[in-house]
């Protein structure tokens, strides 16, 4: 069963001396599958909407968006996985190392808190380090 949330989105990226940082809400929904939960919610950035499925196990976390930005990311801590970043502007692969996942969730309450730390490689000679964190809960509360 899919619950309304309200999503908060905490994103930090250092590229060397320059830092940058960004805040958002939005509204999303929240479902459980087994012992995965599938966070679901839509951006409008200046190049279209992107559609983000976040899937929250217990060994990993994959990020997918689809529009005007399509990627496929994995997490899972220690481990480097690879993937190609589109835009209405070209392609390019992009590496990803994990360097920490921290997950809060409260099933009951319908909230939580997932960080993600990592470093990006774009085109093998940009190297950004990235924190992501998404909070939530439910709409009603």
């Amino acid at each position: 069963m899919s619950s309304e949330i309200e999503l908060k989105i905490d994103s930090r990226i250092e590229s060397g001396k320059q830092k940058d940082s960004s805040k958002q809400t939005v509204d999303g929904s929240i479902v459980e599958k087994g012992e995965a939960l599938y966070i679901r919610y839509e951006e409008d950035l200046e190049i279209g909407k992107v559609s983000t499925t976040v899937k929250i196990d217990q060994e990993q976390v994959t990020v997918i968006r689809r529009g005007a930005l399509s990627m496929r990311q994995q997490f899972a801590p220690g481990q480097v996985s690879e993937s190609i970043y589109k835009t209405p502007f070209g392609s390019m692969p992009m590496q990803i190392r994990t360097e920490r996942i921290e997950q809060l969730v409260d099933r009951e309450k319908n909230k939580g808190r997932l960080t993600l730390r990592y470093l990006l490689y774009l085109e093998e000679d940009e190297t950004q380090r990235h924190e992501l964190t998404l909070t939530w809960k439910g709409a009603s509360q």
